[in-house]
Parts: C-alpha cells; structure tokens; sequence
C-alpha cells in the first residue's frame, strides 16, 4: 500500500512540473520557444533571463546613409518648380562655414549637357553679418584704388579683429565702380555712372534692360532694390533716366547733408578730411570725426565771415549759408558738446539708414519671378553661355544667397577635363529662382569672379572659385577689383 502510494505522488509531482515548465530546458534568447526557428532579437528591448523571450519581427532593410548636413540646415529648392534650361535634379553637398553661414556646392546639369556648379553662401544676417570690403578697408580719403577679395578681407579682419567666412567681387571693375556705393554707412559713391546714355540697347550705354539695382545691408535686413521707385517700363530711356539720376545723401534729422557741395539753402553742406570751402553767410559747425559720421560731437559753433574752412584728421564742418534759412537756423541752436549723427538716406526712403550699399548690374529675379528682361540683357556677355558669374539673392524669409559660378573655359587658362562650366544670365537667374530667391542680381563677372572662404575652424582661406583670369588656386591671382562683399561673423 506504501509503495502505490508513493509511485502515485510521484506521478503527480511529476504532472505538475510537467505543466509548470520548471523540468524544460531554459530557452535561448533570440529563439522560438516552439518552432525551433531562429528570429533575429529586438535591440532595442534584450531579453531579460528572467523571462520568456517573445517572437521577433524581421529586422527592416536599412537604406543607404545620405550625406550628412549641418543640424538643423537643409537646402530648400523651390517647391513644384521644375527649371527649363536644365536636364535634371541639382545634386548638392554643404559645409558649414560657421553659425548662420553655409557654403553650398549645387551640380546643374544643363540641357546642353555641359555641367555646371553653382556655389551658394547662404547668410543668416541675425548670426552673422555682410559688409564691404575695399583697400586697406578705407572709407576716408577714398581713392578708388582696387585690390583683390582676399586682400580686402584681410584689410578688414586686421582694421576690425573679426573673421571673415567669404569674400567676392562686387560691383565692375573700371576706373570707379558702376552704381552706388555705401562702407561703413559712409557713402563713397553717391549713384550710376551717368554718361547721359539712357537707351540700353544703344552700345554706348551703361545701363542694363532692367532697373539698374543695388544691394544692401542694415542691421539684420537686407534688400535688392533700384536707388529709387519710378513709374513706368525701366526698359524705356525715360524711366532708366530716373534711376541714373537718382543720389544718395545723408540725413541729420528732417535736413539733407551733402558732402562738399556747393552751399545753398536747402541743404548742409558736410567737410570731411581733406575738404575746404570759403564760408561767406550763415553758420558753420566743427565736427569730431572720430567716432565716424554716425557720432559726431560738435566742438564749436561760429558766424561765417568769409573764411575758408578746411576740414583736417579727426574732425569736419557742417556748413549752412543764410543766416535766415532753416539749415542756419538749425546749425545756429547747436552747442559744443551735442551728439549729431548723420544716415544714408534716398530719394523716396527706400535705402534710409543702410550701413552696406552694393552696385550690381542686372535683375534676375524681381518680385517672386525670374526677370521679364533677363533675356533681354545685351551688356557684359549676358547672353553668353560659359561665363564665371557672381551674384546676390534675397529669399523671402530675408537669408541672403550670395552665388558664384566658375568656368575656366572663358579664358581656357588650365583647363581640366572635368573642370565645369559657366553660365549665360538666364540660367543663372533661372537657378537663383529656383534656389528660392524672391529677388536677385547680377554682379561682376568674368575674369572678377572668385570665391574665397574661411570656416571659423580653418587656419587658411582657400579658393573655392577660381579666377578665369588666372586659372590657380592662389589666393591673391584674381583681377583686382573696385569693392568686394565680404560675409563675416557677428
């Protein structure tokens, strides 16, 4: 009786732990507790030991690793816009130069199946700002003498201890810069040559099709835009007059100041360094310059008595003649010690305050869409199709897009195979489009093209376009030029 119920409670101890699991053999992570088939484990939850491991699904397929951009940065091309001129999708690759500034290197294939690189800056102006580069970073006792890009550059980084991330050409290249021209809010050239030549299509002209426009910087706005707003077609003679004739001038509160013009009652007239005038009626105002236009400080007030005043290093004069017009009576309640501070201002206001003014040449994009004149164009190469570009764009959330395009085949100094090509103007304005620019325009071209940059991190500068001119690598083998636009950190 013993042993039968012995044998029977051994076969219920050994039901139980049949049932209960605890005589199998422990499952191994990563296998099926059934089936035997091996499923690949979850890396994101191992297996705990002290758990059933679950079924797995297959691991997904990855796909291939695209190129790494900057965090928080991706290039935007515009949106259900496909680009006529060229073959098929622009292939892009980006480095960041430094906060707020990319430097993007875009391969177009054209319908002519020659290649094409279209090299972009893209310039947040809240992280990091534009500026004019010139000679020695001279806006006194301006001289119009050129240099290269990179040698401005330096002249800026030593006048001023930054860091310059690019530099490139600007406005043309002859004796004196084309259009306006504004350093440090200092205007140095106050509009358009006027050769009295207002018919683009005449060889004669200066002018192009479109308005002739300019570029420029306040704060952190930028604008492309003619020197001022005229009615009617800027093809005609008539309305291109009005934009070649239209100037520059600063501004002391309601009054218009001109530099070294001849006295008259509706204006002051402003002395700077190396200027002189006989003041015979009215008031004359010495200035400290020192501090630069934007914060003069009045030294001495005085009544004209028809001595001739000659304006010296580190200070000017404010000149008004009659003593009973309104620019007298203003210049006559002055006192030493009050702080004046003159701006940039334009005819219709459009350009007031602006510390940065660059000349370009032709529209590209104007208003959301690719210039009506564009095609038009017959200055300068426009229509020629491998031509180094350089030019500057607006998008509509204000990123600046300065751009440059390299061809070594103008000149056919060294070129490679696989060297790219360059572009006539409408391609060039059709890429700024879509690129996503509201507004573009044309600078110099040709042999003046070359692009330069610097990452915050690099110890040198290299040329990332070359000179046509040239066709090397060196950082100072380029054309010198009148002025260079210059992106440098805040």
């Amino acid at each position: 009786m013993k042993k039968k119920f012995f044998a029977l409670l051994c076969l219920l101890v050994g039901m139980f732990c049949l049932f209960a699991g605890c005589t199998m053999p422990e499952t191994p992570s990563g296998s099926t507790d059934g089936g035997g088939t091996e499923q690949p484990a979850d890396p994101q939850k191992p297996t705990s030991p002290t758990e059933p491991a679950q079924p797995q699904q297959p691991a997904q397929p990855q796909k291939p690793a695209e190129p790494a951009e900057p965090e928080g940065f991706s290039v935007k091309y515009r949106a259900g816009y496909t680009p006529e001129r060229f073959a098929k999708d622009v292939e892009n690759q980006v480095t960041e130069l430094g906060e707020g500034v990319h430097l993007v290197k875009n391969t177009v294939v054209k319908k002519d199946g020659k290649t094409s690189v279209v090299w972009a800056v893209e310039v947040d102006l809240t992280k990091a700002g534009i500026v004019a580069g010139t000679k020695d970073n001279k806006t006194e006792d301006f001289n119009f003498v050129k240099d290269v890009p990179y040698q401005m550059a330096q002249a800026w980084e030593q006048a001023t201890g930054g860091h310059v991330y690019t530099s490139l050409n600007a406005d043309f290249f002859g004796a004196y810069c084309v259009n306006a021209f504004v350093k440090d809010g200092i205007i140095i050239k106050d509009g358009h040559n006027d050769n009295h030549n207002y018919d683009y299509k005449q060889d004669a002209s200066d002018v192009p099709a479109s308005a002739p426009m300019l570029f420029g910087v306040k704060g952190d706005k930028a604008q492309i835009a003619p020197i001022l707003s005229a009615e009617g077609d800027p093809e005609t003679p008539a309305v291109k007059e009005k934009f070649v004739k239209g100037k520059l001038t600063y501004r002391l509160g309601e009054y218009d100041v001109l530099e070294n013009a001849a006295l008259a009652k509706d204006h002051i007239t402003f002395l700077r360094e190396g200027d002189s005038a006989r003041h015979r009626t009215g008031y004359a105002v010495k200035v400290d310059t020192t501090k630069g236009i934007g914060a003069l400080e009045v030294l001495e007030v005085a009544k004209a008595g028809g001595e001739k005043l000659s304006a010296g290093e580190g200070y000017g004069y404010l000149l008004a003649t009659e003593s009973t017009g309104a620019c007298s009576q203003y210049l006559s309640k002055l006192k030493p010690g009050d702080k004046l501070s003159l701006s940039v201002h334009s005819p219709d206001g459009a350009w007031d305050g602006y510390e940065t003014i660059l000349g370009c040449r032709q529209a590209l994009v104007t208003g959301g869409k690719i210039a009506s004149t564009v095609t038009k164009e017959n200055s300068n190469g426009a229509q020629g199709s491998d031509i180094p570009r350089s030019a500057v764009g607006l998008k509509d959330d204000h990123t600046v897009v300065i751009f440059a395009v390299e061809s070594l085949h103008y000149y056919g100094n060294n070129v490679q195979k696989d060297d790219p090509h360059g572009m006539n103007l409408p391609e060039l304005a059709e890429f700024a489009y879509y690129y996503g620019c509201s507004e573009a325009a044309n600078f110099d071209g040709g042999g003046s093209t070359q692009l330069i940059a610097r990452g915050e991190n690099d110890e040198t500068a290299r040329v990332v376009v070359r000179s046509a001119d040239t066709g090397t690598d060196g950082l100072t083998s380029t054309r010198p030029v009148m002025n260079a636009i210059l992106v440098v950190k805040k």
